[in-house]
């Protein structure tokens, strides 16, 4: 039952905002230990921005602009490496859909008729946590490196990106506990060994001025897991869909990650927060990077509808699923395919949005 001392976000949904831009919060109290009251102050501003579109920029996260730009760098020399060099990282059947994934997916002549999403990524995870073992939570532990002499520094500074990334994750679980009035501890269970795949992207400049239509590098979807922490290049071409079924840019902000929903928040949330439909589309001369954090709950963590979330008025509209087989279903899809994976739910919205 709803705890009665805690504010219900049910009956809220009602009155999002088609919003035309997006906030920029400062996480700094959560990364810091700040005050009750700065707590309280970011907790609120993620509460609204998660029922107006589920998306927003952080600051205060803790990384410097250097670590970024290099992180973002490292990107760009894994993708400029030969075809036959990145194919030696490729997913594999062994590889907990970790490694290189190539335009067109796992198999591209399986989809020469269909046009797939213009992007190439390469997918990795954490390392195992004291007493894990690869057993206990795939995919840590898979991740596929390329080798020192062909990237010299890039495993050792990415390894250290990804554990500083799950340190600000835990900390955004705090923050998105507090905002749907649960203790701010709610979530650590879920995120102590947390599930998440750290996605490096490449966009290929598409010659647009030429008169070839381009086409997507991401095509509509919305992301699988809890929430998802993005570090994009000064490119842009990312955009969210709003309330009113706008598009709306998400354009890049030097300093700032941007952080969205994704289905199994909006799962947990009974539809309050939103997993909001979201695209890319690179018309630069240019190539495109970015650096996609996903975080989910431990893979074996069964997802259900959260007390708060919840009322006799407002029961749970989903049926609990299990985080880790949730995620490997849409990932299935979407090596297979060469396009993102799309759940059932977000087909519907898709459809909805045309």
């Amino acid at each position: 039952m709803t705890n009665p001392e805690r504010r219900s976000p049910l009956g809220r949904t009602a009155g999002r905002k088609a919003v035309t831009g997006l906030p920029v919060i400062d996480v700094r109290p959560y990364i810091q230990e700040g005050s009750d009251k700065q707590r309280r102050r970011v907790a609120g501003e993620i509460r609204q921005a998660c029922t107006d579109i589920g998306f927003f920029y952080i600051v205060g996260h803790g990384f410097s602009e250097a670590e970024c730009a290099e992180m973002l760098e490292l990107t760009r020399s894994f993708f400029a490496l030969p075809l036959e060099q990145k194919m030696t990282v490729a997913v594999n059947e062994s590889s907990s859909n970790l490694g290189f994934l190539r335009v067109g997916g796992l198999n591209p002549a399986a989809n020469a008729a269909k046009q797939p999403d213009l992007k190439e990524r390469l997918f990795l995870s954490r390392e195992l946590m004291p007493g894990e073992t690869e057993a206990e939570s795939a995919p840590a532990g898979h991740s596929r490196w390329p080798a020192e002499r062909v990237l010299p520094g890039f495993t050792a500074f990415v390894k250290g990106q990804i554990a500083k990334r799950i340190v600000l994750a835990r900390a955004l679980g705090r923050a998105f506990a507090r905002s749907l009035d649960l203790p701010e501890n709610h979530f650590d269970r879920y995120y102590d060994r947390l599930g998440c795949m750290n996605a490096l992207n490449y966009y290929p400049a598409q010659d647009v001025a030429a008169g070839a239509a381009p086409h997507w590098g991401f095509s509509p979807h919305a992301d699988y897991g809890s929430f998802t922490i993005l570090l994009q290049d000064a490119s842009g071409g990312l955009q969210a869909r709003n309330s009113a079924g706008d598009w709306i840019d998400v354009p890049p902000i030097a300093g700032t990650f941007v952080v969205n929903i994704g289905d199994l928040m909006q799962r947990w949330t009974n539809d309050f927060y939103v997993s909001t439909l979201h695209r890319v589309l690179n018309t630069n001369a240019a190539a495109r990077v970015s650096n996609s954090f996903f975080v989910y709950p431990d893979v074996h963590a069964e997802i259900r509808c959260l007390d708060t979330c919840q009322s006799p008025e407002h029961p749970a509209r989903y049926k609990p699923v299990v985080s880790g087989r949730y995620i490997e279903e849409l990932l299935a899809q979407a090596y297979s395919t060469g396009r993102v994976g799309i759940s059932e739910r977000t087909a519907e919205r898709i459809q909805q949005s045309r």
